[in-house]
């Protein structure tokens, strides 16, 4: 049986209570042995075995039953997901399952030290498969400075929807969330607040993605444009 150790200090977003978002290891170890890593968990997949996801949870360990998903080698990622449904059923969840979703709606809680809304490992997986490993507007394509930032915030009703997200360097999130930008929805050019940081100090080297219009979806765009920016450039 293949067994796989998430301690969660690195990528706490990666995981929920439905999978985990697996980075390719790259340890100090012989190459070979992180190679023969993968490519165990792709038999595993092949064999139709499980694969033992060990994760902290605070001073306890956790362990899950997992099924390798989905894998991309040049991302260095691959989704796995835990058995939380009937097996016979075949009732597991896809990279494919969150394409469908509306861009609104309600999102699942979960409790394990404290109640905080999920960040659902599968919708970054499927994030970063979408723009390529590369952030939007700083052109970072490293996958572990990445984000998959929501258009519609969790908190606005947002889904995981694959049209409701954007890749994004952990900077530039924060900077978003932050209204110090947004993406007009008919230009789709970044607009920057007038008492704020310009794209240039944020270290911004796109500020044109119309390249990406059949990968941004305008109404969400617009939602954030509209609510989030234009609310506080006129406050």
């Amino acid at each position: 049986m293949v067994g796989l150790l998430h301690t969660g200090r690195h990528y706490d977003d990666d995981i929920d209570e439905n999978g985990v978002l697996y980075h390719y290891p790259t340890t100090q170890r012989p190459k070979a042995r992180d190679e023969n890593e993968i490519q165990s968990i792709k038999n595993a997949k092949a064999l139709n075995l499980p694969v033992f996801v060990i994760q902290n949870v605070g001073n306890r360990k956790k362990v899950n039953l997992a099924w390798l998903d989905d894998f991309d080698d040049e991302l260095r990622i691959c989704i796995l997901t835990f058995n939380g449904a009937d097996i016979s059923k075949n009732e597991f969840r896809s990279t494919k399952t969150l394409a469908s979703l509306p861009i609104f709606g309600q999102r699942k809680k979960s409790s394990v030290e404290v109640i905080r809304a999920e960040r659902d490992p599968l919708f970054k997986f499927n994030i970063l498969r979408r723009f390529s490993g590369k952030c939007l507007v700083t052109e970072i394509n490293v996958t572990e400075m990445l984000d998959a930032a929501h258009i519609v915030p969790v908190a606005s009703g947002g889904t995981e929807s694959n049209e409701n997200g954007l890749l994004l360097s952990a900077s530039a999130h924060r900077a978003l969330d932050s209204g110090l930008w947004a993406i007009n929805p008919s230009s789709l050019k970044v607009e920057t607040r007038a008492d704020g940081p310009s794209t240039s100090r944020m270290k911004f080297s796109i500020t044109d993605l119309s390249e990406y219009s059949d990968k941004l979806n305008r109404d969400a765009l617009a939602y954030r444009y509209e609510k989030l920016f234009l609310q506080k450039l006129s406050s």
